[in-house]
């Protein structure tokens, strides 16, 4: 698959991966992220899979903007998704911005995120 291609088809899965019906499907969670998951949030705190499945569909989805997307292929079926993102939280009256970097991996069928991380940064 070229570079290109994959740059696309990971950010149509990120761009997924915010939408409400994602975020509230403990289902379509389980299919796009891989069982060995892991995250750093933007708040310091770490959430593996499980943690994952159970808390975001018991959150009011939040209304994510996505910028600056850059892709990078690390090996053979490991690529790298950078980007800016802006949330907006339905108890916050002010918008959170942070740089994010998502890993994917690619099981032979399918691209699964593996790895995500949020850093705050300055408004942009």
């Amino acid at each position: 698959m070229h570079s290109d291609t994959i740059k696309q088809h990971l950010i149509e899965l990120e761009q997924l991966l915010v939408q409400p019906a994602t975020r509230l499907s403990v289902e379509l969670l389980n299919h796009y992220l891989a069982d060995d998951f892991y995250e750093i949030a933007a708040t310091g705190r770490c959430f593996g899979k499980a943690d994952v499945l159970e808390r975001l569909p018991a959150e009011t989805p939040p209304v994510i903007s996505q910028q600056d997307f850059a892709c990078r292929v690390l090996a053979d079926g490991l690529a790298q998704l950078t980007y800016r993102a802006t949330i907006q939280r339905a108890d916050d009256n002010s918008p959170t911005y942070s740089v994010r970097s998502s890993l994917y991996r690619f099981d032979g069928e399918k691209w699964q995120m593996v790895f995500h991380q949020g850093t705050v940064c300055n408004p942009f």
